[in-house]
């Protein structure tokens, strides 16, 4: 996975929810929004900050004939996919899919042609119309390359806002502990992540 180039939060939006005007803490205040939007994409589990993503699969998923899935099974970040229907799922938000490429059972690399794409779908999937080759009996034998993350115009203003809390957060309390008694503010951050944790996306 790629480092984002461009946080979806501005230094400038940063320092105006904050009400900073000088830059003696720009460096503090961009931790602090890499942080925020670090920890509303392990908790939402989706892409946030435009990002080259590689979903790994150990081989091409296998397909059950007339199977109903009928809800979501929670694997990990990133490898998270309905089981038995022959559908790859990524998690998104997807803007395109560059490659799907695999180890043989010669265990040579294969670049894959002819799969589908769904970006319209939540999640984004990657169908075949025909089986998926056999691969390679060994960890890792799929490697799917796709672009995940919001764009600068359909980054959503709820997500946006909730991390811009949760900057002012770390930007106040410096410290691991505190000597008072904090109180999250009703429909705030946690409200937000929920939101955005229920499903899309996945």
């Amino acid at each position: 996975m790629s480092q984002p180039t461009q946080e979806p939060v501005s230094l400038a939006e940063a320092k105006s929810h904050l009400r900073i005007d000088g830059t003696y803490d720009d460096t503090l205040i961009g931790l602090c929004i890499g942080a925020a939007r670090q920890y509303f994409e392990n908790s939402c589990q989706i892409h946030i900050a435009q990002k080259t993503v590689q979903l790994v699969l150990d081989s091409f998923p296998a397909t059950v004939p007339n199977l109903t899935v009928t809800s979501n099974i929670n694997y990990p970040f990133q490898t998270k996919y309905y089981p038995f229907d022959g559908t790859i799922y990524l998690t998104g938000p997807v803007q395109s899919v560059e490659s799907v490429s695999y180890t043989d059972t010669a265990l040579t690399e294969q670049s894959l042609t002819g799969y589908r794409v769904d970006l319209i779908s939540s999640p984004a999937r990657i169908t075949y119309a025909y089986t998926w080759p056999t691969t390679a009996k060994i960890t890792n034998s799929v490697r799917v390359n796709y672009t995940a993350g919001f764009t600068t115009v359909n980054m959503p203003k709820l997500l946006k806002s909730g991390m811009l809390f949760y900057v002012a957060h770390l930007y106040e309390n410096r410290e691991a502990v505190t000597t008072g008694s904090l109180t999250e503010t009703p429909l705030a951050v946690e409200s937000i992540i929920q939101q955005y944790s229920s499903g899309v996306y996945h």
